[in-house]
């Protein structure tokens, strides 16, 4: 069982999501944009499976909700079933090296760009499905380096 990661590491993880996902891209760059937020959120109950679960991952997307201005309710729904399904693989997955937890992430990643996109259509908004991909390659990225940056990983 790891330690829990302790309050300034999560602080200065969260600020760097909040700041990454505030950031504005333009273009082509703006559908292959991650979800910061969800990515650290899917990292900490994968490598602290002990200290985060689905009512972290539903607090996370209720503070995603507020804070990017959408519809309530609608990252809080994405965050958590994302976050069940990860709760549900984690003790599975804190076994894996980096490469399978990187799978992982990748199939988190396209489910919860999937269920945006259903959510988006039912609010009567056009969207472009063919970008799940980039953007779920994208956050894949950036696991590692909430890992290393932050001291996020599993191993000691």
């Amino acid at each position: 069982m790891a330690a829990s990661p302790g309050i300034f590491k999560l602080s200065a993880a969260f600020l760097m999501a909040i700041i990454c996902q505030l950031m504005p891209f333009y273009g082509v760059w703006m559908d292959w944009k991650p979800n910061f937020i969800l990515v650290l959120t899917i990292t900490l109950i994968l490598n602290y499976p002990d200290y985060f679960g689905v009512s972290f991952a539903s607090i996370s997307g209720l503070f995603a909700d507020v804070m990017l201005g959408t519809i309530f309710g609608h990252f809080m729904f994405i965050f958590t079933l994302c976050g069940g399904l990860v709760c549900v693989l984690a003790r599975w997955v804190s076994h894996f090296a980096l490469t399978y937890r990187l799978v992982c992430l990748f199939a988190v990643c396209l489910l919860a760009g999937f269920l945006q996109s259903i959510l988006v259509i039912l609010q009567g908004l056009p969207v472009t499905i063919d970008l799940f991909t980039g953007a779920a390659i994208i956050s894949v990225m950036v696991l590692p380096i909430y890992e290393k940056a932050f001291n996020l990983s599993r191993e000691p």
